[in-house]
């Protein structure tokens, strides 16, 4: 995924600056601010200040309440896990899940502009307008590029719901009816209990085809490798997963090998390579190869595509 290159890039400027130890520098950070967030690094400005989802979805919470300084690296890696996550919610539409995984992202003290940003659209769309409001202005403050734009929409929104607003309250008035207003906008519904379950996801910047000249390109003869990482971000493992590769055209012209099920512990991420040999029969042109993983409780991560080109 092309967002994840910029997780990278500002984990590694992290890394050199002690100033990011949390995610906002010093700098960008008011008194108030500091008081606010104290040792934890959540942002309280999000609803539970992401140390709700933060504790459930990493065992080492509590760790890093205690002296955050001597897990740095192991807080870096959890940011870089759970803002994948959250970006790969936001690809599949799954705004809830955009929220609640850029929350717990946020409160390893990191952050990136596109976090905030996809955070802000999310919000906005679960109608949690004051959240989404701070972040929108984050993403500004932070310099990502779309966000003015669409902040400036943002606004002209919530100017459109206050007008209806006033309707409404004049005839809930008259109807002696209660009025809730829209512009107010809702909280981000927490779950009454934790649910014990996998979450499998498939991780999209790490699904590629590795050929000899390394150009995605699949000729005959030829020898060749899809690779991907399979995550496992739930708090329970797995049951057994069946992976499944198909291609849509030149199908008969590519044998392409099994693995055995695999099973995915709690917080675990397996390295998965499928091998594919592309007989002499193969036809010029494009092939879209589909990936499937059949979880044996019903717990299946979404398929993910990917189109490669062949040559005679």
């Amino acid at each position: 995924m092309k967002h994840f290159f910029t997780i990278i890039l500002l984990t590694l400027i992290a890394n050199g600056i002690a100033a990011q130890e949390s995610h906002y520098t010093r700098s960008m950070r008011t008194q108030q601010e500091n008081e606010q967030y104290g040792t934890v690094g959540a942002d309280p400005h999000f609803n539970g200040g992401g140390v709700y989802w933060s504790r459930v979805r990493s065992p080492e919470y509590g760790l890093l309440l205690s002296d955050f300084r001597k897990d740095t690296l192991q807080r870096r890696n959890e940011f870089i896990r759970l803002c994948q996550t959250a970006y790969d919610a936001f690809d599949d539409g799954d705004y809830y899940r955009t929220a609640i995984f850029g929350d717990s992202a946020l409160a390893k003290k990191y952050y990136t502009p596109d976090l905030y940003y996809f955070m802000a659209i999310s919000l906005e769309k679960l109608q949690c307008y004051k959240d989404a409001d701070f972040a929108f202005k984050k993403a500004i403050k932070t310099g990502y590029p779309k966000a003015p734009n669409a902040y400036v929409n943002f606004k002209q929104h919530l100017e459109e719901l206050k007008a209806q607003d006033k309707i409404r309250k004049k005839e809930a008035r008259r109807n002696h009816e209660k009025f809730v207003p829209l512009s107010e906008g809702k909280e981000v519904p927490e779950p009454m209990e934790v649910k014990r379950a996998p979450n499998l996801q498939i991780i999209s910047s790490t699904l590629k085809l590795y050929t000899p000249d390394d150009d995605n390109t699949i000729r005959p003869g030829t020898s060749c490798v899809l690779h991907f990482n399979l995550l496992n971000s739930g708090n329970a493992p797995s049951g057994k997963c069946t992976v499944r590769l198909m291609a849509k055209n030149n199908a008969d012209a590519l044998n392409i090998g099994t693995i055995p099920p695999v099973t995915v512990k709690p917080k675990e991420t397996l390295l998965i390579d499928i091998p594919i040999e592309a007989e002499p029969t193969i036809t010029e042109g494009e092939t879209e190869l589909i990936l499937t993983i059949e979880e044996a409780n019903g717990y299946s991560p979404a398929a993910r595509n990917i189109k490669v080109k062949t040559k005679k």
